[in-house]
């Protein structure tokens, strides 16, 4: 009995240290002076904020790894994942299992052997604020290594080398700026001159010749002139259930009182087939203080938004909430909320980033959605090379469910036609599509009709499985 009970406590241990996730700052911190991860040759699972999505190298733009981070950020709060396995988004919350190695002294995990996105659309964890001397020594340096940073009122001490690398300094020491986050191919800095000084540059932090460098993830981390011209505006994606009433912020970057904004307006458009505007939310928690005007198109899609606001709008923040959009979802999928136009007062904002309402399926059901992408029908005429899109989903992946979708369809008489899907769905929103072309599983065209998609879900641990029948419509050309 005490060997079973011993071996029942070293299997429970086991199972405890398998299972273990670790946050970028586990992997990270050290105090050795090599600058090493303790965990360096051992296979981890870590979890973390995508904060850059794509990593390039050589003279492609083939992806290699991604970064993530801590949500709060700070110090040893970042991590290379040296992959192309993978290719998440930004703002994704992952956990990735692999190996901790050091690539000439730069601590990344690679290989990887396993990927789960846990939840989409959260917010980028905070760039912090550092001087540019800490990047030159590995004394100060190595905290910062794959951490998200930023490094303001800094002068231009040097043009870009023939690698793009070029160097600036805030009076602390100075540091180098690369392209890594960038295609090697066309990419080029904006123009600039020794002496200049620039406003604000941010990016992740990677180590290579012996260099610690800020790499960019895109031009809207590189702000030149501070004033309102250069502000920043982003949708925020938000994760949301449906039928359910949500909150999206839309967020602005720094506005100082010195600019004396006082009035913004605004153009957002969005899927009104899959998402309706139910109201624009202000006061506390936002920048508006007061009710703004509100204007919606009669389809729905378009929203229009002014303020005049009795005191300047001001803000110290890198970003802020401005607003929120108060939004129903009433279909699952993604659907993009498209910032169209903003102004402060009379200067256009060019900066603008669209984002998304994200609706997964959390319930064991099968779901179809068919429709030809030029009228939204499900009827289409092969015959002119019309191909309908077909999602089909079940419960999210994110939830660790490991499910098998089969798409078949049959003639009007019950035949079979084709199986074009027969696959495991790995979407962390549980949807997937396809398009279908109007062919058999013998390439043919399928003759004029009536069809049924039918969806088959079966969940590969117990079985179980969920079906659904949609009609599809294959026309012709009138003569």
């Amino acid at each position: 009995m005490k060997k079973i009970l011993l071996c029942a406590l070293v299997l429970t241990t086991a199972l405890g240290l398998f299972a273990q996730v670790y946050t970028c700052h586990d992997i990270q911190y050290t105090t050795s002076a090599s600058g090493d991860s303790p965990y360096v040759g051992r296979t981890v699972t870590v979890r973390g904020i995508v904060v850059v999505e794509l990593f390039y190298t050589g003279t492609n733009t083939s992806n290699i790894g991604f970064f993530i981070s801590d949500p709060e950020g700070g110090p040893w709060s970042g991590l290379l994942i040296y992959t192309n396995q993978f290719h998440p988004q930004r703002g994704d919350e992952v956990e990735v299992t692999g190996t901790i190695t050091e690539y000439y002294n730069f601590t990344e995990m690679s290989p990887t052997t396993g990927y789960r996105v846990i939840s989409q659309g959260n917010p980028i964890p905070p760039p912090t604020l550092i001087n540019t001397g800490d990047l030159s020594s590995s004394s100060t340096a190595e905290q910062w290594e794959g951490v998200f940073v930023k490094v303001e009122n800094v002068t231009i001490v040097s043009l870009p080398t023939s690698y793009n690398e070029f160097y600036v300094n805030d009076g602390t020491g100075q540091c180098q700026i690369d392209d890594q986050c960038f295609p090697r191919t066309g990419f080029s800095w904006p123009q600039m001159t020794v002496g200049e000084r620039w406003a604000r540059i941010q990016g992740v932090v990677d180590y290579s010749f012996s260099n610690y460098a800020i790499n960019p993830r895109d031009m809207n981390d590189i702000v030149k002139e501070d004033n309102v011209s250069n502000a920043m505006i982003k949708v925020q994606t938000t994760t949301a259930d449906i039928n359910t009433e949500t909150d999206i912020p839309i967020l602005t970057s720094r506005i100082k009182p010195e600019w004396f904004v006082s009035s913004y307006t605004t153009n957002i458009k969005i899927d009104a087939s899959k998402v309706k505007f139910i109201s624009v939310k202000y006061g506390t928690g936002t920048m508006t203080a007061q009710e703004p005007t509100v204007e919606l198109s009669e389809d729905g899609s378009l929203i229009h938004i002014s303020y005049q606001s009795m005191e300047p709008i001001t803000s110290t923040a890198d970003e802020d909430v401005l607003f929120k959009l108060c939004l129903k979802p009433v279909d699952y999928g993604e659907s993009v909320i498209d910032l169209v136009s903003f102004f402060y007062d009379n200067t256009q904002i060019q900066a603008l980033t669209d984002g998304k309402i994200l609706v997964p399926i959390r319930k064991s059901i099968a779901w179809l959605n068919i429709k030809n992408p030029s009228s939204n029908k499900n009827i289409f005429n092969p015959e002119l090379n019309e191909k309908l899109t077909i999602e089909y989903g079940c419960k999210s992946s994110s939830s660790g469910i490991n499910v098998k979708a089969i798409v078949r369809i049959y003639d009007a008489q019950g035949r079979l036609v084709a199986t074009p899907i027969n696959k495991n769905i790995s979407s962390p929103l549980g949807i997937e599509s396809f398009q279908w072309d109007g062919r058999d599983y013998m390439m043919r065209r399928v003759p004029i009709g009536l069809y049924y998609c039918h969806l088959e879900i079966i969940e590969r641990s117990t079985g179980h499985k969920e079906e659904t029948v949609q009609p599809i419509v294959v026309k012709s050309i009138m003569k």
